[in-house]
């Protein structure tokens, strides 16, 4: 009998009873922890034997278990060992960076049809070799990473236009900047840099805000370079990204000695896309003008 390990919060005790209730009469054999635990023992190592014995993980996934740190372990430590990952989404939302790229199903409004796709998928995934090392193909990753970040940012307001933009900007970045990297767990994003003196320099970040995802131009950090250390010519600067907004969204002078973001959106156009990154190549040119001097 195939073994599903649950994941879940305990907040979620009426969701986890009904998709283990289900498996079981799907005729899989359950791990869920207020069951599987025997009093006394080593809580940890008991979760971690029950990963290693079963042959799937099922994530219950809302609200209180997106943001639990152990839900998230469970599931790197199921992938981590080859086990496929399954989502069962019982709450309305964001799916987190690390479960971003695998497929979930649908529990909220008619939870008995996203209960049977979910049956489905874990036996075909468990008749087929192939179908597993398609599921190894859909890598787990905490940290955002290009395979995770831009399918992240697509859930966000403006999504469609915003994931878009953000992954024109990163393509052009690899082909225009020193290094492109990502980073960041709460807000992930990527940062664009350029080799200065023996230092990376930011230019330009993209961030997945949860509200409003958004490119940012870190005029503070750059204030310890020239020609950026003059407030005039971040004040040039500043009056360009303006150009990009709307006159009652505009930046105001402060902002200088700040980290301009606009959001993605803004950005909608191949007009002000570009003319984004002219302004970007112009803090390069001038950065690496002083920089050689």
């Amino acid at each position: 009998m195939p073994k599903v390990f649950i994941s879940h919060s305990n907040q979620d005790s009426d969701q986890t009873r009904y998709v283990a209730d289900s498996l079981r009469g799907a005729g899989f054999g359950v791990w869920v922890d207020y069951e599987s635990i025997r009093g006394g023992a080593d809580w940890l190592c008991e979760i971690e034997a029950g990963i290693q014995r079963c042959d799937a993980l099922v994530v219950v996934l809302s609200e209180s278990s997106a943001s639990s740190v152990w839900v998230e372990r469970e599931c790197l430590y199921a992938w981590q060992l080859g086990k496929p990952v399954f989502t069962a989404l019982v709450a309305d939302i964001l799916i987190p960076l690390h479960l971003i790229n695998i497929q979930y199903c649908d529990l909220r409004a008619q939870p008995a049809e996203g209960m049977a796709r979910l049956i489905e998928s874990i036996q075909r995934a468990l008749r087929s070799a192939e179908d597993d090392e398609a599921y190894a193909i859909s890598a787990i990753a905490r940290e955002p990473v290009e395979a995770n970040f831009f399918p992240f940012v697509a859930q966000l307001p403006d999504g469609d236009i915003a994931s878009l933009v953000a992954r024109d900007l990163f393509h052009w970045a690899r082909g225009t900047a020193d290094e492109v990297a990502f980073g960041g767990l709460s807000n992930p994003g990527f940062h664009a840099r350029i080799q200065l003196n023996h230092q990376m320099a930011t230019v330009f970040s993209v961030w997945a805000y949860r509200r409003k995802p958004s490119v940012q131009i870190p005029l503070d950090r750059l204030a310890a370079r020239r020609p950026f250390d003059r407030r005039k010519v971040r004040a040039a600067t500043l009056r360009q990204l303006n150009q990009l907004l709307p006159k009652n969204q505009r930046f105001k002078a402060a902002k200088a000695g700040g980290r301009p973001a606009i959001p993605l959106r803004r950005l909608n156009s191949a007009a002000k896309l570009e003319a984004f990154k002219r302004i970007v190549l112009e803090i390069i040119s001038e950065l690496r003008a002083a920089d050689s001097r």
